[in-house]
């Protein structure tokens, strides 16, 4: 006899397979079928920059021997979800590349990339081995090097023949343009360019369009190490666009002397001489000097300098650690570390010793949960889960023993009374997660969020988001990063882009690139497992590039959401900065202190506003209004900006530092603050947590004795994110943070 238990799972599995989302299942299954059948060789992609690549980066990919760029390019988000890369026609004619972007959502992920004539290449990207060797993905925690010329042994950094342990830092040393990709997305997961007189010829070699990449992936942030020795000339003729980003002053012209190595042996505290070598003539007074030395003639000059290209570093050394004298020096390798600080070394803890609190190991892992909350989104703990099937089978027990077999005495009422409890709490559970109403979370009346369309009396699509615009004054570059976590009550797809609102009008002359991607990382820097297909059921979508007022932008068409969940949506934007040229703060002679006026450039007014320069902090009116002056900043107050970060307090005897919890998903404006000067508050030895996924937010490295930062919020955010699918619905702005940086270059009073 069939018992009312068996014949309700089997009624509940019934109607789970009949209710679950099933959208595209067949279409999917069909197109990997498709795909499955195709015959063409796995070998003729090449992917990232000499096999190497960044899981959740921008990666090139293109055809070995083919001038075209593949039509379409299909691999998996972060979500384990079918993605697809495609540019408009229009956008390949008018470029003429041969290579195209796509960002691999985990390790060894799908690739199947399609030809314009139709066929297919079916393979994977590669997964985590050893970068010296093998094409590879670099794990975020190894240093990824592009070398132009001869890697000085960076290469073999880590690396024990004897107990079979491979490099810890992957170089990239490409022999041909072709090798390099066309664009700054290319560079995405790249540490450090290095860049010596054995790549002159490469540079030369480079099209307009990639020594622009190049150029625009400094001024974003990127770090180069320039070596100007004897091969000056050869280097000036060859890229002097490159030598161009250097900060000198107008009129400086390059020329070479001979060096005392006296000054070098110092700093790397060797025991092994050196003989006098030819080296290029930085300018004084430019730049921040790591080792001064002299020429054989006794005349004081830099040997080692670091100097300000943008957002980004370019530390220069005169001399060519390639060839004599250092070719065969002992401490050659040190002197590079020394240069470069700690961009070379690994940082590949195991998790355990790291972090025990939290599931993730980053702080881009506590940003993502501090945006994936949801007002109205209902949550139920796991305690309230137990009461409830404790309540269940303590109401079906008794009632169908007790009362139904024992009282009534009729065993077959059971088949009516255990059913109708049954459905009677599932309808109470599903009334109860519903999704909570607009009016219901802030209040009827709230300003601060946008009025939905006429005809919608609940949104189910909902937003936490936060963007951070960047300027540099110097160069008149600016660039942008949004990321929006988007969350759906009901199983749906979506047509998603974010562009410019109103509020930016003003900011920008023109807008180079505007790019719209999902951003997700696999494993523990977001708190996950990675499991490849985990969302197979789900249907694939498209982020289609096409040219928009000679920017490049890119969309979203048909991403799915599963019922109740979310997604994260990041926007890069690169452009022209609307600001005056000669934007500057004066530093007091002998100090390090900032004297003289300041000034808001923007059209926007700027609030809870601060002035960052080194270690100091000028705390700016609550409102700075746009195009006011503060006519000196003497008479705003100053504050140590490491104690502000890390909340540091004096007592009578004592100082009191508020610890970091990485945990806390409640201060989304206290996490961004740390995103963007993370190793000014000692990095991970502060926060517990690595800071590697967003790690071009942090501009730390730009608060030299020659940069200072203005930072402040917006009253309204810089972008919108528009469903362009669903008209007559709108995506409700539960929270955002929006806040902008103005990189100001500093004139040294004179006497």
């Amino acid at each position: 006899m069939i018992r009312p238990w068996g014949l309700l799972l089997c009624i509940g599995c019934l109607c789970s397979f009949l209710v679950a989302p099933r959208f595209g299942v067949a279409q999917d299954t069909a197109s990997r079928a498709d795909n499955a059948n195709s015959t063409a060789p796995a070998n003729e992609v090449i992917i990232g920059i000499n096999g190497l690549f960044r899981v959740g980066c921008w990666t090139g990919i293109r055809l070995e021997g083919e001038q075209t760029a593949p039509a379409r390019v299909e691999t998996e988000d972060g979500d384990g979800v079918s993605v697809s890369y495609v540019h408009d026609p229009a956008v390949q004619d008018k470029n003429g590349s041969a290579w195209t972007y796509a960002i691999p959502g985990s390790e060894a992920a799908p690739l199947i990339v399609q030809r314009t004539d139709g066929t297919k290449i079916v393979t994977r990207f590669p997964p985590i081995g050893a970068p010296s060797r093998e094409s590879s993905q670099v794990p975020l925690g190894m240093p990824w090097i592009v070398s132009f010329g001869d890697p000085l042994g960076v290469h073999q950094i880590g690396e024990n023949q004897i107990l079979k342990r491979d490099a810890s830092v992957a170089v990239s040393q490409p022999t041909a343009a072709d090798q390099l990709p066309d664009s700054v997305m290319g560079y995405d997961g790249v540490d450090l360019i290095m860049v010596g007189a054995g790549g002159a010829e490469l540079l030369a070699a480079l099209s307009s369009a990639q020594q622009q990449a190049v150029v625009d992936w400094v001024q974003s942030g990127g770090r180069v190490v320039l070596m100007l020795g004897g091969s000056l000339p050869e280097l000036e003729s060859a890229a002097p666009w490159l030598l161009d980003l250097l900060p000198l002053p107008s009129g400086t012209q390059w020329s070479v002397v001979e060096l005392d190595p006296s000054a070098i042996e110092t700093f790397t505290s060797t025991q092994n001489p050196l003989t006098p070598f030819v080296g290029a003539k930085l300018p004084k007074g430019v730049g921040e000097v790591i080792i001064t030395g002299r020429t054989t003639r006794r005349v004081s000059t830099p040997i080692a300098a670091e100097y300000i290209a943008g957002l980004g570093k370019m530390t220069v050394i005169a001399a060519d650690l390639h060839a004599e004298p250092f070719v065969d020096w002992p401490q050659r390798l040190d002197l590079v570390l020394s240069l470069t600080g700690s961009v070379l070394q690994s940082d590949d803890t195991p998790f355990t010793k790291t972090n025990r609190s939290t599931a993730y190991d980053d702080l881009a892992g506590q940003m993502r949960s501090t945006l994936d909350q949801f007002d109205s989104q209902r949550r139920f703990g796991f305690s309230l889960v137990s009461l409830i099937l404790l309540g269940l089978i303590a109401l079906i027990g008794p009632l169908d023993y007790f009362l139904v077999n024992r009282l009534l005495g009729k065993p077959l009422l059971g088949w009516l009374t255990f059913p109708l409890m049954a459905i009677a709490i599932s309808v109470l559970l599903v009334l109860q997660a519903r999704s909570v109403p607009d009016t219901a979370i802030n209040g009827s009346l709230n300003p601060t969020k946008p009025a939905k369309l006429a005809g919608s009396s609940t949104s189910t699509l909902h937003s936490n988001r936060f963007e951070i615009v960047d300027i540099d004054s110097a160069s008149g570059r600016g660039k942008m990063f949004t990321w929006n976590t988007i969350y759906s009550h009901d199983a749906r797809q979506l047509d998603l882009a974010v562009t410019a609102s109103p509020a930016f009008e003003g900011m920008s002359k023109s807008i180079d690139s505007n790019l719209t991607f999902p951003f997700g990382f696999p494993g523990r820097s977001f708190g996950a497992i990675q499991v490849s297909g985990e969302s197979a059921r789900l249907p694939g979508y498209v982020v289609l590039f096409r040219p928009q007022a000679n920017a490049l932008t890119s969309q979203l068409d048909a991403v799915p959401f599963a019922p109740r969940s979310s997604k994260s949506i990041a926007s890069q934007m690169r452009f022209v900065a609307n600001v005056d040229e000669d934007l500057s703060m004066r530093r007091r002679s002998g100090s390090e202190l900032l004297e003289g006026s300041l000034r808001n450039p923007f059209s926007v007014d700027v609030l809870n506003g601060m002035l960052i320069y080194r270690n100091w902090l000028y705390l700016l009116p609550t409102r700075f209004p746009a195009g006011t002056e503060i006519e000196s900043v003497d008479s705003l107050r100053q504050k140590n900006f490491r104690w502000q970060l890390s909340r540091q307090k004096a007592l009578e005897s004592s100082t009191e530092t508020e610890s970091w919890d990485p945990s806390s998903t409640a201060n989304l404006e206290r996490l961004t603050e740390m995103m963007m000067f993370h190793d000014v508050v000692g990095a991970e030895r502060y926060t517990g947590l690595r800071h590697e996924v967003l790690s071009f937010l942090d501009l730390s490295d730009v608060l030299t004795s020659e940069r200072c930062i203005l930072i402040g919020k917006l009253a309204r955010p810089v972008t919108q994110i528009r469903n362009q699918g669903e008209q007559d619905e709108s995506i409700h702005v539960d929270e955002t943070l929006s806040l902008i940086r103005l990189v100001m270059p500093i004139n040294a009073k004179r006497r």
